[in-house]
């Protein structure tokens, strides 16, 4: 396995826990906590073919923790929230819905349920929204319980419907489509008073309505984990291990049915976004070693020979 690993341009703004999307070959930004964790309305977009970040209109509501997901040419921006002045959580059921080609905003129907730190996917023009952190939360990811409630939204419809709930209540999740199902990754929970970064996948069946087991498991645990598709393979990258921010980087080949280690990321990296943009993998944002200090830092993944 050989991969290359190239720096590019850094966001404007570092920032971890934001939502993202790829439309018309750009990479969408939105929101996410900053220095301190100041919750965000910034938008940015990148251009890979001129290696350059751009400002776009800002959120009408600033917050972290949110999921995106492109259907058409609308961005759907979810849920999220931030942290109050004494401590407490506001988690939004908002949906704000952003036109990339217009650079413009519009209200959106809101979610059923509040999320905060989902994952969103969108298949056949569906959006699916899953897990998060638990809307009651109080006192923290640590010892908050997780959220195992899960939604959807139809390309006509103007209210979201509920779905079978995930087999594991989870936040900080990835999910991407595989194989026509919706494949759950990763993620943390508080279950029975003790906090797990979780190694689990969980597969959903959209037009059944169905979870199942995942045919393998995450070569790591890994809440606030990075993955994308490339080809017929899936990459995973860093997120937090439960004992430190991981910079592991592998991917599994569906055909083979395993995992392999790829040389590890230039820096442990949890809370970004990775995506496959212009024939390889970018991997910006998020949190470094620390798990504390947002970064704009911003570099390509190219695999240059596969199993």
């Amino acid at each position: 396995m050989t991969v290359r690993i190239d720096s590019l341009a850094p966001m404007h703004r570092a920032r971890s826990h934001f939502g993202f999307a790829v439309h018309g070959g750009r990479l969408y930004v939105f929101g996410g906590g900053g220095a301190g964790f100041k919750s965000l309305s910034a938008v940015e977009a990148y251009d890979p073919a001129a290696d350059r970040w751009e400002a776009r209109s800002p959120m009408p509501t600033p917050r972290s923790g949110i999921a995106a997901a492109t259907v058409g040419d609308r961005i759907l921006v979810m849920g999220g929230g931030f942290r109050r002045p004494d401590g407490s959580f506001d988690f939004k059921s908002t949906v704000d819905v952003y036109l990339p080609l217009e650079d413009r905003w519009e209200g959106g129907p809101a979610l059923l349920m509040r999320h905060d730190a989902p994952a969103a996917v969108a298949l056949g023009g569906t959006v699916h929204l899953f897990g998060g952190h638990h809307p009651d939360a109080s006192g923290g990811p640590l010892t908050d319980p997780a959220f195992d409630f899960c939604e959807a939204l139809d390309p006509a419809a103007t209210v979201w419907r509920p779905l079978a709930p995930m087999p594991t209540a989870r936040f900080s999740l990835a999910a991407l489509p595989m194989g026509g199902d919706i494949w759950a990754l990763g993620g943390g929970a508080c279950q029975h008073g003790t906090f797990r970064n979780l190694d689990l996948i969980e597969c959903y069946a959209s037009r059944a309505d169905r979870w199942t087991p995942g045919p393998t498991r995450l070569p790591w645990p890994a809440a606030g984990l990075h993955a994308a598709t490339l080809g017929t393979t899936l990459w995973v990258a860093g997120g937090n291990d439960g004992g430190r921010i991981s910079d592991r980087l592998a991917f599994y080949h569906a055909a083979h049915g395993r995992w392999e280690d790829a040389p590890p990321l230039p820096e442990p990296r949890v809370m970004g976004a990775m995506a496959h943009l212009g024939g390889r993998l970018v991997l910006v944002g998020g949190r470094g070693p620390d798990g504390q200090t947002p970064t704009a830092a911003h570099f390509a993944i190219e695999p240059t020979h596969l199993i």
